[in-house]
């Protein structure tokens, strides 16, 4: 009867491997540290609006997920007078940026990721609901970075693009991303929770730069085949 039971228990787990495929949004807040994994500012930065898009493409094994996709993921800070300050005299700032007379200036990074991910299924709630943390890594290409200045004299905002030779073309972003997936039925599945993107290489190849975001994510998983499909 044991036996009998493993059996079964094995054929269902093989039933329900198989590929899928995954859109997902995320949505939060981004800031930057200018030394790597510290998180002490300078006086006056602030944090920005982060976003992310992404299609995946994926396989389960038994409690195993292995996923890659190809992604769009928005970095950056705000910078006030004091850190402004700090910074044009650090040159942290694009040293061919001419700097206008500013209260404050928004930088915002783009960059194309190719994120590569595993996650195991420490918990099940319930047969449709379980967690699945996953860790892995975001192979990234900045895009040119954008400068939004606001200035108090003549109350308006100039946006500016730079990228030069300052900047690195590319870049390593390390994901940790926390997920519950509630199955709706035999072939969808919701996924959500919290995500953090930290770069371990800097935005510039002269002075450390290492941007960070954290996001809510919610997705879509479309499972190619039903999960009913067990062999009898």
């Amino acid at each position: 009867t044991f036996l009998l039971a493993l059996c079964l228990s094995a054929i269902t787990s093989f039933a329900q491997n198989g590929f899928f495929l995954q859109p997902e949004i995320g949505a939060g807040i981004s800031n930057t540290c200018w030394q790597a994994f510290s998180t002490t500012p300078y006086p006056g930065q602030r944090s920005v609006f982060s976003y992310q898009g992404q299609l995946d493409i994926g396989y389960k094994a038994g409690k195993w997920q292995f996923i890659i996709g190809l992604g769009y993921l928005r970095t950056g800070v705000k910078l006030l007078p004091d850190s402004l300050t700090v910074c044009t005299k650090n040159h942290i700032l694009d040293k061919n940026l001419d700097i206008p007379l500013v209260s404050r200036v928004t930088e915002y990074n783009p960059h194309l990721i190719l994120p590569i991910k595993i996650g195991y299924e420490l918990s099940r709630f319930n047969k449709n609901l379980s967690f699945i943390p996953f860790i892995g890594a975001e192979l990234a290409y900045n895009m040119p970075r954008t400068f939004i200045f606001s200035n108090p004299t003549q109350k308006q905002v100039e946006s500016m693009q730079s990228f030069n030779d300052n900047c690195n073309q590319y870049g390593v972003l390390g994901l940790v991303q926390l997920n519950f997936e509630y199955k709706i039925n035999d072939r969808y599945d919701i996924t959500a929770g919290p995500s953090l993107h930290y770069m371990f290489t800097s935005e510039l190849n002269f002075k450390h730069q290492h941007d960070y975001a954290v996001l809510m994510k919610l997705g879509l998983k479309w499972n190619f085949k039903h999960r009913d499909q067990i062999i009898h």
